[in-house]
């Protein structure tokens, strides 16, 4: 009988966010087994308030990455944080796991899964880690990240149901969000602008987002709402210098100043997101509004949000160093560059027609 399980996948917004269909399918599989998870500080505040996990493990081991720097506050953390696999390991060998699902693509997360020690460990077939795991699954690299997640769920239940990501804020988030954004006239279109990514390569030119902006401003009098962490603050104050209308058109920019669950309910109230292929991206689509990522060196068929109104915004004909997935360096982003803000306002006005 399986009583006890611990899941794996710590690192990246976008990626947590995508565990939580795992997760609840996880709990109708296994309806009386306690359910665990390791996860990032930055972005495990995700996985809290989630009524199918019973306790939240932070591993942070990793800084090499814009955004992993840690946090000087920890949103409600209800157990230990580790710094170190070992440590992690001595810890949570105790429990005992009966089964372990790795969906981190890491030696290092395998080798965590075997020096816990759980009876079954469960993961994909890469990085030369199969001796460390029991069962091992393949993983597509062309088949959308969710759907590789939930084939390691297929021994144990054969269509695993594709549920959109979900977070559960509280209702203070809630209604602090309702304030942030108190001061956006209510009849006129709310609009998120995410334009940072930990990879430059996928960021569009800032000229760009001013320029679409000037549109949706002229045509349709919009407001705008800019969220990321502290460091991205810049980046919005440069593409406010693009802008003709800047000092016309309201905005707000709450970089820095809001958590990753506070940012979900935010973007709840408002009526389009815009955004670089980002872990906000798949907030938004999870919040249920119509969202549209911008995607250039990586592939929106393996990256593209989960969600109800989720739309990719690319060149219709690939250039011939299409998709790169941004491993190599690229002198030019011809990918990004070549993408025109009246080609995305055009696209814009195609799809979602703001009122």
């Amino acid at each position: 009988m399986t009583r006890k399980i611990l899941i794996i996948r710590y690192r990246f917004i976008g990626d947590t966010l995508l565990t939580t269909p795992f997760i609840k399918n996880t709990k109708e599989i296994f309806p009386d087994a306690k359910i665990d998870l390791i996860v990032s500080p930055n972005s495990g505040e995700i996985i809290e308030g989630n009524p199918n996990v019973n306790n939240v493990y932070y591993l942070d081991t990793t800084k090499f990455h814009k955004y992993e720097k840690g946090r000087d506050v920890v949103y409600n953390v209800s157990s230990e944080t580790f710094t170190s696999l070992f440590s992690c390991a001595k810890s949570l060998r105790k429990e005992k796991y009966d089964l372990i699902f790795v969906l981190k693509r890491s030696f290092s997360s395998a080798f965590l899964a075997f020096l816990i020690g759980g009876k079954e460990r469960i993961g994909f077939n890469t990085e030369a880690r199969s001796f460390l795991l029991t069962k091992t699954i393949s993983y597509d690299k062309n088949l959308h990240e969710l759907d590789n997640f939930l084939n390691c769920l297929k021994p144990y239940k054969k269509t695993p149901e594709r549920y959109n990501p979900e977070i559960f804020p509280t209702s203070e988030e809630k209604q602090k969000a309702k304030e942030l954004i108190s001061s956006f006239d209510s009849f006129k279109p709310k609009i998120l602008i995410h334009a940072s990514s930990a990879h430059p390569y996928k960021m569009w030119p800032k000229r760009y987002f001013a320029n679409l902006m000037d549109m949706l401003y002229e045509k349709y009098k919009a407001q705008f709402l800019f969220t990321g962490a502290g460091i991205d603050g810049e980046i919005y104050e440069n593409i406010l210098r693009f802008s003709r209308y800047s000092d016309k058109f309201k905005y707000i920019n709450l970089c820095g100043k809001t958590t990753i669950r506070e940012c979900y309910a935010l973007y709840e109230n408002l009526h389009l997101a815009i955004c670089v292929d980002s872990g906000n991206s798949h907030l938004a689509a999870a919040a249920g509004i119509p969202t549209y990522t911008l995607y250039g060196p990586t592939r929106p068929e393996k990256w593209l949000p989960v969600g109800e109104k989720v739309f990719p915004l690319k060149l219709e004909q690939n250039l011939p160093c299409q998709p790169c997935d941004v491993k190599v360096v690229c002198s030019h982003v011809s990918c990004m560059k070549l993408l025109k803000p009246e080609y995305v306002f055009n696209q814009l006005e195609r799809a979602f027609l703001l009122s």
